[in-house]
């Protein structure tokens, strides 16, 4: 205080700064988020959006809290165009064109900092959440051949095991004869279903929750109460920056200790995956053998599994409920893939295999059609505008602009690729279409699993899995909803959440 003194003015500057701190601080704050704001506005401002959204993340604040943010990025592209802006750095567009420039494999484009939020441990990045493009092309590169079962002949005989286990819970608990019923939740089955087969293709064991129907470890139920939160990240930046800081990763991820949900699904297989290494090591034909073959470490093969059981269980689930919720209620498409079903004369001793599967056309048509009408995936899944900027169809994308996809426009509203009727589940078209109508659709479908350095690692194991799961079903059963006014509960927070799906199962009698 004497130095201070002992300068002429300077006393009188520290005493006025003192009083007046509680005024400037504010003023300051207001003045940095002012001119923030508006640098961030004219940078995009030749993009059109909802009011206010180039200003704030209140739009998709809103969206995100009333469970609709498909459905308001759909809007969005309906009113402003294939590229509309809905925040202060973000895009949405729903033209296919962009998304395969986004995500070809020589793009300049990144992913966005959302990804970053998703990691299984604050000190290690995973396939999902690396930022660097070629770090996350060389871990790509080590994982590929793992989930194209190069490295695992037994594929599909993992996911036939598990079908034996789910035909056996379904007639010992819940086969419906006369004025006897006994409801079956199709929406939880299959989601018992779907982990197990991933659990029994990663690690060789699955985990039980078809064998014992029920949520084990209540996994389900605490990622379902997890998702809310996820999509809300995706609506405030702030959080996904605030996730990323390694301090609050440590105190807010699941850990080993946990009892239940993701920490407890962490230890077990942690647990399996100790088995594997070592001097009395175990060796097994799956993909975790894979990852080691491939020189993934024992931390990094635990989180390429938790990635796999979250994002590889759910996706395939939600197209099973989907579809058969639509063949359901289509008698016309029923019965025409149960007739398809029968015909291929399978023995009921043996699963079809993959090779069968894909000569029955209208199956195919099927599932492609349960992919399109109801896309797994909803959220934005944003990509991130490479330093040197972009020019698209004439409109400069400043560096570091954010564009995520409006699947809901690309798939069920795509009527220039689908047709006028693109808003309706209808199998024929896939069986109906001339030529260059038929090279339009696969060109708008090939993008249900991604593409270029984003394609979906999974899409043959979900194609097998969806294709053999189908056929089965029709042909061993007979479903109908125990209450078709009231199907099935659906909620979206960029994945779905599906209850309630309650069906009366039949044994399938084959006509002569």
């Amino acid at each position: 205080m004497d130095q201070i003194q002992s300068v002429p003015g300077l006393k009188e500057i520290f005493i006025t700064i003192s009083e007046t701190w509680h005024f400037i601080l504010p003023l300051s704050l207001l003045t940095y988020y002012v001119v923030s704001t508006t640098r961030s506005y004219l940078r995009l401002r030749h993009f059109k959006g909802p009011p206010l959204a180039g200003l704030s993340s209140l739009w998709m604040i809103q969206s995100a809290v009333r469970n609709r943010t498909y459905l308001s990025l759909s809007e969005a592209c309906d009113k402003y165009g294939p590229i509309a802006r809905v925040g202060p750095n973000t895009l949405v567009t729903s033209d296919e064109d962009l998304i395969r420039k986004m995500c070809a494999v020589r793009s300049t484009y990144s992913r966005g900092d959302w990804y970053r939020a998703f990691k299984f441990d604050a000190d290690r990045e995973n396939l999902f959440s690396e930022p660097d493009e070629e770090k996350h092309i060389r871990m790509r590169n080590r994982v590929t051949a793992g989930y194209s079962g190069k490295d695992n002949p037994d594929l599909e005989l993992d996911i036939d095991r598990v079908l034996w286990s789910l035909f056996d819970l379904i007639k010992r608990k819940y086969i419906s004869a006369g004025s006897k019923l006994k409801p079956m939740d199709f929406a939880n089955t299959m989601q018992y279903f779907t982990l197990d087969v991933i659990t029994s293709l990663t690690l060789s064991e699955p985990f039980g929750w078809v064998k014992e129907d029920k949520d084990m470890y209540a996994y389900v139920k605490t990622m379902e109460n997890s998702m809310p939160a996820m999509i809300f990240m995706s609506a405030v930046p702030i959080l996904s920056k605030l996730m990323r800081i390694p301090a609050v990763q440590r105190a807010v991820l699941p850990t080993v200790k946990d009892r239940v949900g993701m920490g407890k699904i962490k230890a077990v297989t942690r647990d399996i995956i100790a088995r594997r290494f070592g001097e009395n090591k175990e060796t097994k034909a799956d993909m975790t053998q894979s990852f080691i073959k491939h020189g993934l470490t024992q931390a990094e093969i635990g989180d390429e599994n938790l990635l796999q059981i979250l994002a590889g269980s759910d996706t395939t689930a939600t197209i099973l409920r989907s579809g058969l919720f639509h063949i359901i209620s289509n008698p016309r498409v029923y019965a025409r893939l149960q007739t398809e079903c029968d015909a291929a004369d399978v023995p009921l001793t043996e699963i079809v295999s993959h090779r069968r599967a894909l000569d029955l056309p209208f199956l195919n048509a099927c599932v492609k059609e349960a992919l399109r009408y109801h896309p797994a995936a909803t959220g934005l899944l944003p990509r991130k505008v490479g330093p040197e900027g972009d020019v698209h169809n004439g409109i400069y994308l400043p560096p570091g602009t954010e564009i995520g996809m409006c699947t809901w426009n690309i798939y069920r509203k795509n009527v220039a690729a689908y047709g006028a009727d693109a808003g309706l589940f209808r199998p024929e078209r896939w069986l109906e279409a001339d030529a260059e109508t038929m090279a339009k659709m696969e060109r708008s479908h090939d993008l249900v699993f991604g593409h270029g350095k984003y394609r979906c690692m999974g899409e043959k194991i979900a194609k097998i899995e969806l294709l053999k799961t189908m056929f089965e079903l029709m042909r061993r059963f007979d479903f109908s909803f125990v209450d078709p006014t009231k199907p099935m509960r659906s909620v979206n927070y960029g994945l779905w959440i599906q209850k309630d799906m309650w069906l009366r199962v039949e044994e399938h009698v084959k006509l002569p």
